[in-house]
């Protein structure tokens, strides 16, 4: 039985907002910064997960429904690079915050890290329709 996303994003996002409390309990004590200092990069930390957990679930309900290896592995390669791109935002907006970088140094940052990634998207699709196809016909017992 598949929990529906509002049961599965009620009990997973907190247990993941509770792990990712440890480290910025550590890096704060470790540069002496303040709760408040530390609650944009925490929460902007926590958006990242809150945008994968819905794709995941959506492309495993779209899996377990049928829908063909390529509509899944285009789904799987642009839900992670939503993901990583969340994520490195989620790091420049962060050292931004925390003052480690000048804001135009990491807007610029940004992008050159968005622009380089892009091109790994080819590799990750195909690696992805390989091992979504792989397993596909390995249950139908081909």
């Amino acid at each position: 039985m598949r929990l529906s996303l509002w049961a599965w994003l009620f009990w997973s996002l907190p247990i993941y907002l509770l792990l990712e409390v440890g480290p910025f309990l550590i890096i704060g004590w470790g540069l002496k910064k303040t709760v408040a200092e530390l609650v944009g990069p925490y929460l902007a930390f926590a958006i990242p997960f809150a945008i994968i957990m819905p794709l995941v679930w959506w492309l495993r309900v779209s899996e377990e429904q049928g829908t063909s290896s390529k509509r899944l592995a285009r789904g799987w390669t642009l839900s992670t690079a939503t993901f990583f791109i969340a994520v490195i935002a989620a790091a420049f907006y962060s050292g931004v915050e925390l003052r480690f970088m000048d804001p135009m140094d990491a807007l610029g940052g940004f992008v050159v890290s968005v622009l380089l990634s892009v091109p790994s998207l080819y590799f990750m699709y195909r690696r992805t329709l390989r091992v979504i196809s792989t397993r596909a016909a390995g249950e139908t017992g081909q």
